[in-house]
């Protein structure tokens, strides 16, 4: 009887051990906060993935150098979506498997959209760093921020640049993707509102080597101005095809392209080009910090999207920290209410969760190199 007794007591005994460990809260400080990365790390727009990559990573090296965040060390695991709304399921089912705390990422919108909804059915917050479509934002999910700005800002930096140099007649061409065709779509509303002629829009695959059915539709159209709405792989082709093939007018290129990966696969033909473009980290304040520090840690340059990267953790930092826990809807809210000032500038969402603000900016490749353009009124 005695050893039953005793037998009796150490299961209840294990079993009340065991549901104390299970029910610590993860705020004990006992553990990493992990952090999942949708990032292409492969493909065509693998350039932007790695990058993608490392400003997360510098950041949060940052951060755990200074104390990390609650007194939790950040961690990150990264899944490779290849800019492809399959890869991009998959990845998100690796990322939700490793019971992450949070998602951050996103660089194409089809691919971004394509893994959403897993993070929301399991109550995942997800700060999108670079894509933005407005379809994201039509998915209404709660639990999603985009810290780049929506295409309708893209809109109104191209219209300004476009009166500035007294445009009259502007081609798009977008390659069919859910954010190629949406900067299209929004562009062909925006563009004759405010004045200007639409040549008749222009569409081109992924991949497609040949475009010479665009140069002759565009040069016929007698477009003073094309305005490239896809990715840099595929638009120094379009850019040097369109000098090749006789265009004189001006061509700019969409925030998909803004990369100098662009300025090298142009060439001499990229000379000129404008590009609608996410905050430059060379103007950026602190800007120069930053590079120093990006560069003595992966011996490069940072990219196009290495601001909004890197605010995009530390923005994660103050709202874990407004909200005192990592609980998802304390966290949640508090990037809803957030004003946070970072190197891509100032950080505020309106209630649909798109970024309050317009953070682009015009640049012009002079002489192989980005230049910040203002334009004239």
């Amino acid at each position: 009887m005695q050893k039953k007794f005793i037998k009796l007591f150490s299961l209840v005994l294990a079993a009340v051990l065991v549901a104390s460990i299970v029910g610590c809260s993860k705020d004990s400080g006992s553990n990493d906060i992990v952090i999942g990365v949708l990032a292409p790390l492969s493909g065509t727009e693998a350039y932007y993935g790695k990058d993608m990559q490392q400003s997360y990573q510098l950041a949060c090296d940052e951060i755990n150098a200074a104390g990390g965040v609650l007194g939790r060390q950040l961690k990150l695991f990264a899944a490779d979506d290849g800019a492809d709304a399959n890869m991009a399921a998959s990845a998100a089912a690796k990322i939700v498997s490793q019971k992450v705390d949070f998602v951050v990422g996103g660089y194409a919108s089809g691919a971004t959209i394509a893994a959403m909804k897993q993070f929301y059915d399991e109550n995942l917050l997800l700060l999108i760093s670079c894509a933005n479509s407005t379809e994201i934002t039509k998915q209404n999910l709660n639990q999603s921020f985009m810290l780049n700005s929506p295409g309708t800002h893209a809109a109104v930096t191209l219209t300004e640049l476009c009166k500035s140099l007294g445009t009259k007649k502007i081609a798009l061409v977008h390659q069919g993707d859910a954010y190629t065709k949406n900067l299209a779509d929004i562009c062909s509303d925006t563009l004759p509102k405010n004045g200007f002629e639409l040549a008749p829009v222009q569409m081109i695959e992924k991949n497609n080597p040949d475009a010479s059915a665009i140069v002759t539709a565009i040069r016929s159209s007698g477009a003073d101005f094309v305005y490239w709405c896809g990715y840099h792989s595929d638009g120094s082709n379009v850019i040097k095809q369109l000098r090749q093939g006789g265009y004189e007018g001006t061509i700019a290129v969409g925030d998909g392209s803004s990369s100098p990966e662009l300025i090298t696969a142009c060439g001499p033909a990229g000379e000129g080009v404008y590009v609608t473009s996410p905050p430059f980290v060379k103007v950026a304040e602190g800007g120069e910090a930053f590079i120093k520090a990006y560069n003595d840690k992966y011996k490069v340059d940072p990219g196009t999207y290495a601001t909004l990267c890197y605010d995009t953790i530390y923005l994660l930092k103050d709202a874990i920290e407004k909200a005192n826990s990592t609980d998802f809807a304390a966290v949640r809210d508090a990037v809803q209410a957030i004003d946070y000032k970072g190197l891509s500038g100032r950080i505020q969402f309106s209630e649909n969760r798109e970024l309050a603000t317009s953070n682009f900016m015009i640049l012009q490749i002079e002489k192989g190199e980005f230049k910040l353009i203002t334009p004239k009124a």
